[in-house]
């Protein structure tokens, strides 16, 4: 049976998973910048960069659409929850609650990963 969300908790899952792909963006830039730092010091060729930058955005960055943009919120939120870039006990009670299957179910799929 499918988990319903009001009009209030549908409008803080599309918030979150906002925050959550900001999050991870973030966090993938932050590698990327690293190597634009290393080029400018004459630390990588301009060739190679340029080879990072294809690869950030055919890997990362689009592994990331297709999450954030694809899933439904609630999936994509649940996701980031197990994955750490949105705690869970920031999580309004209710919305932990339902949310909660959800999140358990991406933590067994890392586990699964993991080993």
């Amino acid at each position: 049976m499918a988990t319903e969300f009001n009009r209030g908790e549908k409008s803080k899952l599309r918030q979150l998973a906002s925050e959550a792909w900001e999050a991870e963006l973030t966090n993938a830039l932050d590698e990327l910048f690293e190597r634009f730092c290393i080029w400018a010091d004459d630390g990588i060729s301009a060739m190679d960069l340029s080879e990072e930058i294809h690869q950030f955005h055919n890997g990362i960055s689009r592994e990331l659409y297709k999450i954030y943009a694809m899933l439904p919120p609630p999936l994509a939120v649940a996701r980031a929850v197990a994955v750490g870039i949105l705690d869970e006990e920031s999580l309004d009670p209710s919305l932990r609650e339902k949310l909660h299957p959800l999140i358990e179910g991406h933590r067994d799929l890392n586990d699964l990963e993991e080993e």
